[in-house]
């Protein structure tokens, strides 16, 4: 079953206020688990709020002006690694929403730069190492 509106919400708890019915005989009219609407309930009774919460994940740091300017530090710094620009960017960032970010800018990460060297038992460390480079269109 998919999440119930406010609108549902409201009316159950509309309903069981003007005793059209017991706890159970309203999530029973509205097709919910009696634990459901007495969740319902409660929320309503302690914050006044009948609409679900928000959904899904959190909002990507690096959106707007934060991935406008990690734009601008990819430019200026090519040889840059993942950690150094999460220090330049001046968020509270993972390397990965860093690497991500830079995905989505059309950026590659590549992992054998020639100034840097294969480094032998040590693949998992080198993420954050090399330079980020543009990639071209296809």
């Amino acid at each position: 079953m998919s999440i119930a509106t406010a609108d549902v919400r409201q009316r159950a708890i509309e309903a069981y206020d003007l005793n059209k019915g017991t706890q159970s005989d309203i999530a029973q009219m509205f097709d919910v688990d009696i634990r459901t609407f007495q969740r319902w309930l409660s929320c309503y009774r302690q914050t006044g709020r009948t609409a679900p919460l928000p959904r899904g994940h959190r909002h990507a740091i690096f959106e707007g002006a934060n991935l406008e300017r990690l734009n601008q530090l990819l430019t200026e710094h090519p040889g840059a690694t993942l950690e150094e620009l999460k220090d330049m960017s001046g968020t509270t960032s993972s390397i990965m929403s860093v690497k991500r970010a830079a995905d989505r800018l059309g950026y590659r990460f590549k992992k054998n730069a020639v100034r840097h060297g294969a480094r032998r038992g040590n693949r998992l460390a080198r993420l954050p190492d090399g330079p980020m480079t543009k990639r071209s269109s296809p």
